[in-house]
């Protein structure tokens, strides 16, 4: 039986963690697991929880990749072909970079591989692996069976389900659309709370990009949802929009069904900064600070918590613009804040904007794509400094996310929610994200300093 080795890698600082609190298990390995002929032996490695062994017995390797881990991903490639294992690669950043992935892989995938997995291990089979596997139809999912979770060996906090792919939205730093196409697809739900009693993790992460959807369809299909998931006894967390807070029905359904985390793009406070975003879907509620502020307070009054992502450094960014934020995070009293310096990775508008715009300062790939990984200008910024972008963001995030201030919101985030599962979140999102920005080397010259 011949073995295939499928690898999940992951930020190099994250690595030296052991048993991250809230690493999410690789739900792309997951499918292809799931789409694997039995009469292949499959094992996974997520990074987050094992190491790697490149002397491992393996008839073929997998290895999934996204842009801040393209660097150590290709170095996993290299060490398995060193050996004369034959290497596949594919997810976001190898679709979109094709000929660089070439240089360190035996084959590539481009596109979303559920599907074409079973021709590229067919090819293996025969010795005829192609170079290239190009997905021309995205995957049917609504019948997608239920993925087995025996594959995964780390203790996750929470386990991964997904109930839909894509995004209408062509919000300019993110390449959801590109990838996964701009018309959603959707899973049939029963085929989803099949999965989800199978599981049992009691908490789980939905990674649909907005698990209610755009529509007054697909709100119907959350509220579907809900009540399927409310018999199930789980606690659970979620992508959503920040519109979300406005349909009290939904909320409480949301509740009633164990929804207990909202993380919600914000990105900015500025409906200019929005606007040249184009995240519209935030955009068109903005009228004002205070629809932000009403928003929150609804999600805290139906008992559920929100990680609030907000980016800095776009070119309508005023110099106080991370200082206004922090103001809005102290009043609103969000449980878990993501505070990001734009980052420009392929297959998004931003990453074309800035490359012609000659903008783009880290270029020596595949090294520097190190440095794509939401807290490292890689571009030239339009109205700060590298110190003020830097000091400022770190300052606020010594302010929120050090011991005491995430110990003290993770205690208000209990007494809104009766949640521990919603405390553990806002605890270890803040004060995770805070331990690993410290352990960067390259951001030590400003972490020092706050």
């Amino acid at each position: 039986m011949k073995k295939i080795l499928l690898i999940n890698p992951v930020y190099q600082i994250s690595a030296m963690k052991n048993a991250n609190p809230l690493a999410l298990p690789p739900l792309g390995l997951l499918v292809l697991a799931n789409n694997t002929p039995e009469r292949f032996q499959v094992e996974i490695i997520d990074e987050a929880y094992q190491p790697v062994d490149f002397d491992a017995a393996v008839d073929l390797v997998g290895i999934t990749c996204v842009s801040h881990v393209a660097s150590r991903a290709y170095r996993f490639a290299a060490e398995f072909r060193k050996r004369g294992v034959p290497v596949v690669m594919g997810g976001v950043h190898v679709s979109f970079l094709p000929e660089e992935a070439l240089r360190h892989a035996d084959a590539i995938v481009i596109g979303e591989a559920d599907e074409i997995w079973r021709t590229v291990l067919e090819d293996f089979e025969k010795g005829a692996l192609k170079r290239i596997y190009q997905v021309t139809e995205r995957p049917d999912i609504r019948g997608m069976k239920p993925l087995q979770r025996r594959f995964l060996k780390g203790k996750y906090f929470v386990d991964t389900v997904q109930t839909s792919r894509g995004c209408p939205h062509n919000c300019h730093f993110c390449s959801v659309p590109a990838f996964n196409g701009s018309r959603i697809r959707y899973r049939d739900i029963d085929r989803v709370l099949e999965e989800i009693r199978t599981i049992r993790n009691r908490h789980l992460f939905f990674v649909d990009d907005n698990i209610i959807g755009y529509t007054e369809d697909s709100r119907s299909r959350a509220m579907r949802l809900f009540e399927g998931l409310a018999p199930l006894k789980k606690e659970w967390a979620a992508q959503a929009t920040i519109d979300i807070a406005h349909h009290d029905q939904l909320l409480k359904s949301v509740y009633d069904s164990g929804g207990r985390f909202f993380m919600i793009g914000l990105e900015s406070i500025s409906a200019d900064t929005l606007n040249s975003m184009n995240k519209r879907v935030n955009l068109k509620y903005l009228n004002s600070r205070d629809y932000y502020l009403e928003s929150i307070r609804k999600l805290h009054d139906h008992g559920i918590a929100i990680v609030g992502s907000f980016i800095f450094g776009q070119d309508h960014d005023s110099p106080d613009a991370v200082e206004r934020t922090l103001d809005f995070i102290r009043e609103a009293e969000v449980d878990a804040v993501q505070l990001c310096i734009q980052t420009p990775v392929p297959g998004t508008a931003l990453y074309k904007q800035l490359a012609d715009e000659g903008r783009l300062r880290l270029t020596d790939y595949p090294h520097d794509w190190d440095a794509y990984n939401m807290f490292t200008l890689t571009y030239e910024p339009a109205r700060l400094t590298e110190d003020e972008l830097y000091l400022q963001l770190f300052r606020a995030y010594k302010e929120l996310s050090s011991f005491l201030p995430s110990l003290k919101r993770g205690l208000k985030t209990l007494i809104k929610t009766r949640s521990g599962f919603s405390t553990g979140i806002s605890f270890f999102w803040n004060h995770g994200v805070y331990k690993t920005l410290k352990a960067v080397p390259e951001l030590k010259k400003w972490t020092s300093q706050v």
